[in-house]
């Protein structure tokens, strides 16, 4: 198999194309699945590079999923690059030129730069048709909780378009700009959200012999489910439990027991027999404290992301790419986390991969997720490189 390497030098030009829509998109952040205006400025910069074979709604009539398909002169394989377009709820504390104008509306995790960094590889596929295969070209909206890539999945992404294998970035803070980071395998976390709602007895808080009080219910599950990682999950795996949210009564009803309280929180696993598990004792544990307290329990678990899994044999050829592309001293070897990341409904579709992206300097040095986080406009070149570099060569094969 013969493999192209794109070097990011080759890339300036639409580099600073995708850098100019970025701080659009960028100054007008949308959070959820309907993002209206994101749309409008991804499509038009589409147009912009001559592209015309360009879908809309793909995941539905409230869903902004834009699909560019962009055909080489030669036959080949199809593959699927995605981007996540939505913003966060969040406050912006940047002072860049093109800060956001909205209120609690922030591209804090870089999707924005993910965005730019698709239409630099679209761009640069529009004037440079001497290819084989099939790009398909995916920017979705709601990563952040909304399960976007679902929706797109399930609105026929992967036959419509005949997508044999997925590819994508996320930015990565941790990581000097011009470096990429693979992980093999298991890479981000199955990200579920469960409840416990415990209804008593209300009462008097002087006579709590005479009422059932899901409070004290409440209080012992948070920490009986601190055993479920400790004490049911192997050492040589890895789960989170955490409790986040605990609510009850009325914060002027200091003389009031309630009848119900409400246990909120995440759990985060890798396995599907771990978060088979975790379901399991969650619900085991809510019920037996419930029954000991003379209460009902009603535990809910919902199962958001599936864990993400990076193909081995993708991860190796598409890091062996990057090493020529960018250099070997570029190319990082990076650990699991357990964030969720939406993706996965990709790659449960098709092999492929993600990887992370390089964003930190010395004007770029905030987490993602924060006030002062910017995605770093000299990242893609970098990550425009290492993607065409992917699927140039996955289409050949």
């Amino acid at each position: 198999m013969a493999q192209v390497i794109i070097k990011p030098q080759a890339l300036s030009e639409c580099a600073e194309a995708a850098a100019a829509v970025r701080h659009i998109i960028h100054a007008c952040p949308e959070v959820g699945l309907d993002l209206v205006e994101t749309e409008k400025t991804i499509v038009e910069a589409l147009k912009s590079f001559g592209c015309e074979d360009i879908h809309t709604r793909v995941g539905g009539k409230d869903v902004a999923g834009v699909v560019c398909v962009i055909k080489g002169n030669k036959p080949g394989r199809t593959i699927g690059l995605r981007a996540d377009s939505d913003a966060l709820p969040l406050n912006e504390n940047t002072g860049v030129p093109y800060t956001s104008t909205k209120e609690k509306r922030m591209h804090a995790c870089g999707h924005d730069g993910h965005v730019a960094t698709l239409l630099a590889v679209v761009k640069y596929l529009q004037e440079n048709r001497d290819f084989a295969g099939t790009l398909v070209a995916i920017f979705q909206p709601g990563e952040e909780g909304f399960a976007g890539a679902r929706f797109m999945v399930e609105d026929g992404l992967v036959d419509r378009f005949g997508i044999e294998e997925f590819y994508a970035l996320h930015t990565e803070p941790s990581l000097d700009v011009g470096t990429v980071g693979f992980i093999e395998g298991y890479a981000t976390a199955n990200a579920d959200i469960f409840e416990i709602t415990f209804t008593g007895k209300g009462g008097h808080g002087s006579r709590p012999q005479m009422a059932h009080d899901p409070v004290v219910a409440a209080a012992e599950a948070v920490g009986a489910l601190q055993s479920i990682v400790s004490r049911n999950v192997s050492p040589e795996l890895s789960a989170v439990v955490s409790v986040c949210s605990l609510q009850a009564g009325d914060t002027n009803g200091t003389s009031v027991i309630p009848q119900k309280a409400l246990v909120r929180g995440t759990a985060r696993s890798f396995e599907p027999e771990v978060r088979d598990l975790i379901e399991r004792r969650i619900a085991t544990i809510a019920e037996g404290i419930a029954i000991a307290h003379e209460m009902q329990a009603t535990p809910v678990y919902t199962r958001l992301y599936p864990a993400m899994y990076n193909t081995p044999e993708r991860v190796q050829e598409a890091q062996s790419l990057a090493v020529q592309c960018l250099g070997e001293d570029c190319v990082k070897p990076l650990k699991r986390s357990h964030g969720g990341e939406d993706f996965s409904f990709m790659l449960l579709q098709r092999p492929g991969c993600l990887f992370r992206l390089g964003n930190r300097d010395a004007e770029h040095d905030a987490p993602v997720h924060n006030e002062r986080f910017n995605f770093n406009d000299k990242a893609i070149a970098t990550g425009a490189a290492v993607l065409l570099s992917i699927a140039l060569t996955r289409m050949s094969a």
